[in-house]
């Protein structure tokens, strides 16, 4: 039995494993929409994919309500909080570099 609550479960496995596996969920991310909008035409940021696979997991849960589907909506929901403090950190270290202070 887990004694893990269920935010704590997707805490470990977004900035464990999976993130130590597929890389920064910004990256990671970015790879996947850039897959779906050369295939579909569309144009899916990074941000949007974590509340796309949210909905996914909201149509399981829909139909067969488990654990598993809601440790990966808090997971896709922490993704999605990552992302944004990524890009943040990564514009940071532009404008140290170019001396631009905002």
């Amino acid at each position: 039995m887990n004694n893990e609550t269920i935010c704590e479960e997707a805490q470990r496995l977004t900035h464990g494993d999976r993130n130590n596996d597929y890389g920064h969920p910004l990256d990671n991310f970015q790879v996947t929409v850039d897959l779906i909008n050369a295939r579909f035409g569309t144009s899916f940021k990074p941000e949007e994919f974590p509340e796309i696979m949210i909905l996914v997991k909201l149509g399981r849960q829909a139909n067969a309500s488990k654990r598993d589907n809601l440790v990966d909506i808090a997971g896709y929901a922490n993704t999605y909080g990552m992302i944004g403090d990524e890009r943040d950190k990564r514009l940071e270290k532009v404008l140290e570099k170019t001396g631009d202070t905002h």
